[in-house]
């Protein structure tokens, strides 16, 4: 919802060193030359519930937003490790910062979609911030060129930065029927809606990641969208699209970063709890066993997601490969895997930092808030691991754990496991 010129007077931008966002590495570069601008702005992005102008700009400038946009069409495309790797970065130092880069990157996702001649004029630079909620649907009403569009959207996660906004969409044909997609359903689209149509509601005030400016919005009077202004949001993989674009659970899945990296930001402020309260001996056994223990679980839930995230790229950026339903499913599981380890860090680090976490001047308190607030998302909800399993379950010729890894093909071989 904010406009597409980003000029602004230099004297409200401490210039960061940037490079020119032109490759994954100078992405990742830039990356951690925000963490400095990002700290000193999270104050503020939580007081006034989105992106302050300072950080939008800086993180344009820097790429962040740009990592999911095709290369056919000009774009980065970053692997889902590198994308995982910048959210998880950002959200170590903010949350709300990096659940704005999850989001808004999805908008490269959703762009490849497009036509050459829409991508054009919709995208004359992949400096274009693309925000999009589906939650709950609006109605897109078939019409003569396009379709008319109303609705009311909730969670709009950086909608305030975005240039352009998309709205999901259930379709409905001219007589009010329900037109039934590729899939057997009621057909869903993304539809890329006119500015001037959309009412903000400024209606996000909530408990932590306030900073993602997730408002909702509406549309009350039916505005037209032209067909060439949408795509289809479940069309089945197809191994000859884009990377990025072969399946529609890769658009998310860097997601994953934030959860990861409030966890980072939780351990990071325990373990200097422990070092500043240490008495003259060190830190007790226990303390550091619950301080290890928490380590632990960022480590190896962050290396986890990675891992996923390279053999889903394997697949991805291999020329007509195909994604099997349990390997979709796998990458939905991947972030309830890291929001897993969340839950169990928090109340282990809000021990370590004692009882004036709670305070409103201790850092961790934000940590805290926010943690629990990104639980909250679908994403990270238990159920996710159901259909992993159900599609493992529904596929005879795999087994259960690392499916496509070749020993554990090799067990399968042997029958080890008959009963």
């Amino acid at each position: 919802m904010s406009p597409a010129d980003t000029t602004t007077d230099d004297a409200t931008f401490d210039r960061v060193e940037l490079k020119e966002p032109t490759s994954a590495d100078a992405v990742i570069y830039n990356t951690r030359a925000l963490a400095g601008l990002i700290a000193e702005e999270a104050d503020a992005i939580e007081e006034v519930a989105k992106l302050t102008d300072r950080a939008a700009l800086a993180m344009r400038r820097a790429g962040v937003f740009e990592m999911g946009f095709p290369a056919s069409r000009g774009g980065l495309e970053m692997t889902l490790e590198q994308q995982v790797q910048v959210v998880a970065e950002i959200a170590a130092v903010d949350a709300s910062a990096g659940w704005n880069v999850g989001v808004l990157n999805a908008g490269g996702f959703y762009a490849g979609r497009l036509s050459e001649q829409t991508f054009a004029e919709l995208y004359p630079t992949t400096d274009r911030p693309t925000s999009g909620s589906f939650h709950p649907r609006g109605r897109a009403v078939q019409t003569d060129g396009g379709y008319l569009v109303s609705g009311h959207w909730d969670w709009g996660s950086g909608s305030y930065t975005a240039d352009h906004v998309v709205g999901g969409c259930l379709v409905f044909d001219a007589d009010g029927a329900e037109v039934i997609g590729s899939n057997g359903q009621q057909m869903l689209i993304g539809a890329w809606l006119p500015p001037e149509a959309i009412e903000p509601l400024d209606n996000w005030q909530t408990l932590g990641v306030c900073g993602s400016g997730s408002t909702s919005y509406r549309i009350t009077e039916p505005a037209f969208v032209p067909v060439e202004h949408t795509f289809d949001r479940e069309a089945p993989f197809d191994p000859d699209a884009d990377p990025l674009n072969k399946t529609v659970t890769a658009c998310h899945y860097a997601l994953s970063g934030v959860v990861l990296g409030i966890a980072r930001h939780a351990v990071n402020l325990a373990g200097e709890a422990v070092r500043v309260k240490g008495s003259a001996r060190g830190p007790d056994s226990a303390t550091l066993q619950m301080l290890g223990q928490a380590i632990g679980e960022v480590d190896f839930a962050y290396s986890g997601v990675r891992e996923i995230a390279r053999m889903s790229d394997e697949i991805l950026f291999t020329d007509g490969a195909v994604m099997t339903p349990w390997q979709q499913a796998r990458m939905t599981a991947a972030n309830a895997t890291a929001a897993n380890a969340l839950r169990r860090v928090l109340p282990v680090c809000t021990e370590l930092a004692g009882s004036r976490h709670i305070m409103d001047d201790h850092p961790m308190q934000r940590v805290l808030r926010d943690g629990n607030s990104a639980l909250a998302h679908a994403g990270a909800k238990q159920m996710l691991f159901a259909f992993h399993a159900q599609a493992l379950v529904d596929d005879s010729t795999t087994g259960f754990t690392i499916g496509d890894d070749p020993v554990d093909a090799g067990f399968r071989s042997m029958r080890r496991w008959s009963v």
